[in-house]
């Protein structure tokens, strides 16, 4: 491989890391953020985990029934 094409290379291969790097701390913003709004909700209208428990199970298990399919 010419080392033109191979420095090329690895400058993309590092550029590629260093946005899969700022792709997982921005994705963990996120999640701390809707997580965050997630408890304001259910404080502001009084849900508890009781109450969300079985919409969540719920919304798992379609995903796995997806998966699987």
């Amino acid at each position: 491989m010419p080392e033109r094409i191979s420095d090329e290379y690895s400058t993309l291969k590092t550029q590629i890391e260093k946005l899969q790097t700022d792709l997982d701390e921005v994705k963990k913003m996120e999640r701390a953020a809707a997580l965050k709004q997630v408890k304001e909700i259910c404080e502001e209208f009084g849900f508890t985990a009781r109450m969300l428990g079985k919409s969540l199970a719920e919304g798992r298990n379609r995903k796995a029934k997806k998966q699987n399919s």
